[in-house]
């Protein structure tokens, strides 16, 4: 393996537990927001539909329409996986 290589593998695993760690800030931060606001409702599926459009302007920009498909779809299946997971941890701390 080359110095290239490996600097490449080091960039790819810093670049992966960069998106975990804003993922979990971002599904403890709306945990924390449904708590403050006394549980889910249609303002919390209103705040996913704003950040599922936003996504979109913010990836397009110098991608070729393939990659942007593919990048768009990958920003929503997270950006839905945050959200549910943040719903699912503010049902199981209301029902404990």
């Amino acid at each position: 393996m080359t110095d290239d290589d490996r600097y490449s593998k080091f960039q790819m695993t810093a670049m992966g537990m960069l998106w975990i760690s804003a993922a979990k800030v971002a599904e403890l931060s709306l945990a924390e927001l449904i708590k403050c606001r006394g549980g889910t409702g249609p303002w919390l599926d209103d705040l996913q539909a704003k950040a599922i459009r936003g996504l979109k302007n913010s990836i397009t920009e110098g991608v070729g329409i393939s990659d942007e498909v593919q990048m768009f779809d990958a920003a929503i299946f997270l950006a839905n996986a945050i959200f549910n997971t943040a719903r699912k941890d503010f049902d199981g701390d209301a029902a404990g």
